[in-house]
């Protein structure tokens, strides 16, 4: 997928928020260098995912860190800058092999050092970036998973310069409302209560400036959870779009959300975290359900399935029924929030998954499609013996919009939802070649096909 921002370009005009989630969200593989003065930074993506960073400016190094966070002495730092020259072995193993780290503190260190060397470049007022799109070679580098949900509030709230912040925000009358995407909506970030507490406040009512008033946190943490909101999408600015709801239908839609999202049972997590509690609470064991296995099995029963089975609902659903459905599945299978080990090679099983449940949703929640849909199900279990013209017109049409977004899955690299456009269109029209020529094709590109 073509990033959405230039490949390179100014800090001070491409903010760092929005590079890592324009890169996040395009699915982007390859490497983002970050440069200011004598400082360069490295940031190594895969997927979409922050998997490693390196930084030249020495006090980036993991020795230097460790040295600075009491993890080791100064006798043992000076030890290991002397072995590393004479062995050219790694600082990291050599405190390993001297007994100083065992692996697990090592491992914890590289994720610590990896997440310093980015935190820190959110301070920079200015910088240059250039991301460079290639493949990864994983042996040299200690790749790690990430959220870059938590990532970049985590940045954020390292601006601690409120004027800063407070011009970095849209005018203070705009209208904040969550955003309807789930991919966006359910980013895995932990937050304090008093912060949860303050995302209630957004309701598409209030302005940026009522909700600074509203809000129960001081105004520079307030702030700072504003433009972390607004720079991961969790909330937008309310659009035209949004305009065009009657106030009862905008009432009615966010108190949905919240029910279905927001006002579930909170789980206190252990008392050494702080009270620090996820943005949106997974349900209790959601978790061991939403193991690799069970993700496989779903994505191998997919084929076949129709809208109503993908999302689990009877046909005569409500609208209320689907979204909540939606909003639940769609939580539980979102790809950022499944970075524990053994989960890499599910990546793309989830990609396909989720975009599967949004076409599902996108199609049912609105009474046009959901008309259309029902119909073409219908002409597939009693198909006419001679179709009227104008149905096999209608017929033609759903069939070639299937096929573009066919298409367009294709180019973003998602070849399962291809795979099922396709398959729709050759139901719909199954006379035209082009469609199970591109059909071959999506199942040539998808993994185990």
């Amino acid at each position: 997928m073509p990033l959405p921002i230039p490949q390179a370009g100014r800090l001070s005009e491409t903010k760092l928020p929005t590079l890592l989630r324009s890169l996040q969200r395009a699915g982007a593989t390859g490497v983002l260098t970050l440069t200011r003065n004598d400082q360069t930074k490295s940031v190594y993506f895969s997927n979409g995912d922050m998997i490693f960073a390196a930084s030249q400016y020495e006090d980036d190094r993991l020795g230097e860190m460790l040295l600075k966070w009491g993890k080791i002495t100064f006798a043992q730092y000076e030890t290991s800058v002397r072995l590393l020259r004479e062995t050219g072995k790694r600082q990291g193993m050599i405190l390993v092999e001297q007994g100083v780290l065992t692996p697990k503190d090592l491992y914890q260190a590289v994720t610590a050092q990896v997440k310093e060397i980015i935190l820190s470049a959110f301070t920079w007022l200015d910088g240059h970036y250039r991301f460079e799109p290639s493949p990864l070679k994983t042996d040299d580098i200690f790749a790690l998973r990430m959220s870059s949900g938590s990532l970049i509030y985590e940045g954020i709230r390292r601006i601690t310069d409120f004027t800063r912040l407070i011009r970095l925000l849209p005018p203070l009358d705009a209208v904040l409302a969550m955003t309807a995407d789930p991919r966006d909506l359910f980013q895995p970030i932990s937050v304090t209560q008093a912060e949860r507490e303050f995302l209630l406040l957004v309701d598409g009512e209030r302005t940026i400036r009522e909700l600074l008033n509203d809000a129960m946190l001081p105004a520079l943490p307030a702030v700072q959870m504003i433009y972390f909101l607004l720079a991961t999408g969790i909330v937008q600015i309310k659009t035209a779009m949004a305009a065009e709801e009657t106030s009862e239908d905008s009432r009615s839609r966010i108190e949905l959300e919240l029910e279905a999202l927001i006002s579930e049972a909170i789980s206190r997590k252990k008392e050494e975290e702080a009270e620090s509690v996820e943005l949106f609470e997974e349900e209790p064991d959601a978790e061991k359900a939403v193991s690799f296995e069970s993700i496989r099995r779903i994505f191998e029963a997919l084929e076949g399935k129709n809208h109503y089975d993908v999302l689990g609902v009877e046909p005569a659903a409500t609208p209320a029924e689907i979204k909540k459905a939606y909003f639940r599945l769609a939580k539980a299978y979102h790809p950022d929030r499944h970075h524990q080990p053994g989960m890499e090679e599910a990546r793309d099983m989830l990609e396909t998954l989720f975009d599967r449940l949004t076409q599902a949703y996108d199609t049912l929640i609105n009474d046009a499609a959901r008309r259309r849909y029902d119909e073409a199900r219908a002409m597939q279990r009693h198909p006419p013996s001679r179709p009227k013209p104008e149905e096999a017109v209608q017929r033609a049409q759903q069939a070639a919009e299937q096929c573009r977004r066919g298409e367009a899955a294709l180019v973003r690299g998602n070849a399962g939802e291809a795979i099922y456009c396709f398959e729709w269109a050759i139901q719909l029209d199954g006379k035209k070649a082009r469609y199970h020529a591109l059909l071959g094709q999506a199942l040539a590109a998808a993994p185990g096909r």
